[in-house]
């Protein structure tokens, strides 16, 4: 997982994956997993890579719930996403403890892919109201499945508040409590398994500085370059970390 002893370059790593998530986060109001937990599962562990970006989720999703909290259309839907993602989570979290982490970085490297292909396919599914309130029980429970095993649901949960078409204030509100309400089911469940230590919980709380410090370039960016330049340039990223997630696990294979 994680030796205590950590080089500079270590910690630049470290830096570096988190303030390009807290970039991300700070333009979209979530995501910011997609570009950490791929970064990290490459140059660390992918299982660490998750346990470690649920401590920075924890506390950045709660602030953000805070702030937006006036801006919720429907606080019992946002709250009720939230609990069946936080069950959801436990299986997850319970298969991470589990698996082999090669398993974990295969499905980190799929899932990042799987986003890329939802982007670029732009599908727009606009739910009723009705329909909407049937899927929410099992995207939620899926979402947290997936969140608790390789910490990246934004497949999943992203594009289930964009086909509602929720104004922005209000889709950051929800999806903060949804991350929120795993972050605290994953810290939970990955203590008890004993795997989260006092240096990854440190190392978690510090990289709350390059993930929050970098949220205004984020949101600062998204007002002076135009969305479809800032998406593309994220999507260029995924896949260039995708691939080498791929490259790395495979090479062994043939070479």
């Amino acid at each position: 997982m994680l030796h205590s002893s950590l080089d500079l370059n270590s910690y630049l790593i470290l830096f570096c994956a988190f303030a390009l998530g807290g970039i991300l986060k700070g333009a979209t109001g979530a995501g910011s997993p997609l570009v950490t937990i791929p970064v990290l599962a490459i140059f660390f562990d992918a299982k660490l890579a998750v346990i470690l970006m649920s401590i920075p989720n924890l506390f950045s999703n709660s602030a953000q719930i805070v702030q937006y909290r006036r801006s919720s259309v429907d606080m019992g839907f946002s709250v009720k996403f939230a609990v069946y993602g936080g069950i959801g989570c436990i299986g997850g979290t319970i298969a991470l403890a589990s698996v082999d982490t090669r398993i974990i970085e295969f499905l980190v490297g799929t899932l990042t892919m799987l986003y890329v292909a939802f982007r670029l396919l732009k599908a727009k599914k606009n739910l009723s109201s009705s329909l909407t309130r049937k899927l929410l029980p099992t995207v939620g429970l899926i979402g947290g499945l997936v969140q608790g095993s390789c910490g990246m649901s934004a497949p999943i949960a992203l594009s289930f508040l964009n086909a509602i078409n929720l104004k922005r204030e209000s889709f950051i509100f929800s999806i903060s409590c949804f991350f929120f309400a795993m972050a605290c089911i994953q810290i939970l469940t990955v203590f008890i398994f004993d795997l989260l230590t006092l240096t990854i919980l440190l190392l978690g709380i510090l990289a709350l500085i390059p993930q929050i410090s970098f949220m205004p370039v984020g949101n600062y960016l998204i007002k002076r370059v135009s969305v479809q330049t800032f998406d593309k340039v994220v999507l260029v990223v995924l896949v260039t970390l995708s691939a080498k997630i791929f490259f790395d696990l495979f090479a062994g294979s043939f070479f």
